[in-house]
């Protein structure tokens, strides 16, 4: 079956959304996103900063998320005019934003970020100017869409599913170290004490020193 406004060449089974793509998408969103922040804050700041979520890799997650959530919305909304597209993807991303930021205020007890100051924003977690960026993000990728679609397919056969499932569990045990340590780090702060070997080997291995070096610009809240 041919599909309207695109390459006639392209079929239904090449926009399916599969493993091994979302695979990808996190993957490499998750490390351009580290790169494209530090070359923000090298701009603007005039140093580099790495803002990584994760345990020994070099990837934001929340990035990752967010290029998954473009390509979801994209392949969903793929005969819908490219202002619904857009407009879908920013409230996908300020949505992601948000509970991110909800859960580390209110589950944590930390801010990894502070929109305080910014016009229209929402407990110093979202607001307009970030929202805004997300929607060129969003724009960007819409008119990409059809090269990055194409580029995923090559990766789209039973050769990747190994790689895939190898990479994949690689990036959740990362996460998941990530995440304890987080969580080891927020207890410690707010005064839990080590109860079993296992948190005590995690305050050993990730004191609060190496945190605060690791996940830069997080702070708690007092």
């Amino acid at each position: 079956m041919e599909l309207k406004g695109h390459n006639n060449d392209v079929t239904d089974k090449d926009y399916s959304i599969t493993f091994n793509k979302l695979f990808w998408l996190f993957l490499i969103g998750s490390v351009m996103g580290v790169i494209i922040e530090g070359l923000f804050c090298l701009v603007t700041k005039g140093k580099w900063e790495s803002h990584v979520i994760s345990a020994y890799l070099p990837f934001n997650a929340l990035y990752g998320m967010g290029a998954v959530l473009f390509y979801v919305g994209a392949v969903k909304l793929r005969e819908r005019s490219l202002w619904v597209r857009v407009i879908f993807m920013t409230f996908a991303a300020t949505l992601l934003e948000l509970i991110c930021g909800l859960f580390l205020k209110y589950g944590l007890g930390m801010r990894a970020w502070n929109y305080a100051h910014n016009f229209l924003n929402y407990k110093g977690i979202v607001c307009f100017k970030f929202s805004l960026a997300w929607a060129v993000a969003a724009f960007g990728f819409c008119r990409l869409y059809p090269y990055i679609n194409k580029f995923l397919i090559k990766f789209n056969n039973k050769k990747q599913n190994y790689f895939c499932a190898i990479g994949s569990v690689i990036l959740a045990v990362d996460m998941l170290l990530a995440g304890i340590s987080i969580i080891r780090w927020s207890n410690r702060h707010y005064g839990f004490e080590a109860e079993t070997q296992f948190e005590k080997e995690i305050d050993t291995e990730a004191p609060d020193e190496w945190m605060e070096s690791r996940f830069m610009d997080w702070h708690f809240l007092e």
